[in-house]
């Protein structure tokens, strides 16, 4: 083993490198060559490999997430022989002409290119079918075999599953031209089994399960990669963390693969070859995504209730204690961190307040000293309210207040006022104006040309 760096160095190497691994031991690939052959796998190993050898048409293969079934399935292609040629379909939501169309692709008889832009790229269900069984023929005086393994075909629509059965149905002289392994999770077994479906049902000859592996097998799982991978040497799994690792995992290989390779990695940060159940439990933490012992937040401490029994003290004395003691808990408990953190929405927050830590100094908080002046003058405003209600209650309740007697309200006029346009003086009227005003001063003259004969 090369020594451990510092988890800081830039050049620090992986843990292939550190335990001496010439690759991956346990990736989340499908390579036949770290495929382990447990009692299910077995089973459904030579299940498979036996209908293919027999040119048997349509045979499944179901299994939980998880189980191997693609790798299971590349180890059984691989065991018929070099002369095999071989299709593998990943994506279940494609029509009845693109699944031909891969086929014939992967069996090399044309190129992407071709499917694209060629005559194939055009071509319908009809001329893609002459153009398959022709090359299907073909091999039969090799004594080749074609096989097509169908990825996710619980999710097939209904007419591809059809052609499915008409393609499992082409044959030469008594024998089979093309194998299907339908390769899917356990709601396939009910979904062929409909009304609709009952001639696929008909056709398929083997059907192979997959389960966890045992608890007694999980060691021999991890042995076996290990090897593959050269490394069986340089690691030891204890015996309580591989039990550790089958309880965690409940036996599904690709949940083994994913916190052995964590497990490795927090070995190698520890620098030991010993695998102990510590380095399992901080593994399946890192792999689950809960939140390191270093990085937790502190809760604050919880303030026990008041006894049940206990009175409560209503002095004024017992008050002003009370709040300066609530007023002194707040300065300790409540701090404004200046740190600027991300809320649950994921936008910055500046201004989170944070119980039971200590944040830093800032010139802006206030003191001890000012809450305790604050709660006083609250205090004495509140005793002096008190004290002043107390004092007119009392007067209030032994004198009695005679108030002076205000003199009636005079009677409003309610007499129409004239109208805007008064009546104009007469003849008459202007005349005896005039002599009182000659009459009253003796020197003046009246106006010549005015009305009433002036």
């Amino acid at each position: 083993m090369q020594p451990p760096l510092t988890p800081a160095a830039p050049d620090e190497p992986l843990y292939e490198a550190f335990y001496g691994l010439r690759e991956q031991p346990f990736a989340l690939t499908t390579d036949p060559r770290f495929l382990f052959m447990g009692d299910a796998h077995r089973r459904a190993y030579e299940e498979l490999l036996t209908g293919l050898r027999r040119r048997e048409g349509v045979m499944l293969l179901t299994g939980d997430t998880g189980m191997g079934k693609t790798t299971l399935c590349r180890a059984v292609i691989e065991a018929v022989g070099p002369r095999t040629f071989s299709a593998l379909i990943l994506n279940p939501y494609m029509s009845d002409a693109e699944v031909l169309r891969v086929i014939l692709r992967d069996f090399g008889l044309v190129t992407r290119d071709e499917i694209r832009k060629g005559a194939f790229a055009k071509a319908d269900v009809p001329q893609l079918l002459d153009t398959l069984e022709g090359f299907l023929r073909s091999l039969v005086a090799l004594n080749s075999y074609a096989v097509v393994i169908i990825d996710e075909a619980q999710s097939l629509s209904t007419r591809v599953l059809d052609q499915i059965r008409v393609l499992g149905g082409y044959e030469h002289e008594g024998q089979r031209l093309l194998q299907i392994i339908l390769v899917g999770h356990p709601e396939l077994l009910t979904t062929i089994r409909t009304d609709a479906m009952r001639a696929l049902d008909a056709r398929v000859t083997r059907r192979a399960v997959l389960g966890p592996l045992p608890p007694s097998d999980v060691d021999a799982y991890i042995q076996h990669r290990l090897t593959v991978a050269g490394g069986k040497d340089t690691l030891d799994f204890t015996a309580d963390s591989v039990n550790l690792i089958a309880e965690l995992t409940h036996g599904v290989p690709r949940r083994i693969n994913l916190l052995c390779d964590r497990t490795l990695e927090v070995g190698r940060v520890e620098g030991t070859n010993t695998i102990t159940t510590s380095i399992v439990q901080r593994a399946h933490k890192a792999a689950s995504g809960h939140p390191s012992p270093a990085t937790a937040l502190q809760r604050a401490p919880v303030v026990p209730p008041l006894a049940a029994t206990a009175a409560p003290d209503t002095t004024p004395a017992s008050r002003a204690a009370a709040f300066d003691d609530m007023a002194l808990e707040l300065d300790e408990g409540l701090s404004l961190n200046d740190t600027p953190h991300d809320d649950e929405h994921g936008q910055p927050n500046d201004t989170r307040l944070m119980f039971g830590q200590t944040a830093p100094e800032a010139p802006t908080r206030p003191s001890s000293g000012l809450w305790l002046m604050l709660a006083w003058v609250v205090l004495a405003a509140s005793i002096g309210t008190s004290a002043a209600y107390l004092s007119w209650a009392y007067i209030d309740s032994r004198t009695a207040i005679v108030m002076p007697m205000l003199p009636p309200t005079p009677p409003r006029d309610t007499t129409p006022p004239l109208g805007p346009f008064p009546i104009p003086p007469n003849d008459a009227d202007e005349r005896f104006l005039m002599n009182e005003l000659q009459r009253l001063n003796p020197g003046w003259t009246p106006p010549r040309g005015g009305g009433g004969g002036y």
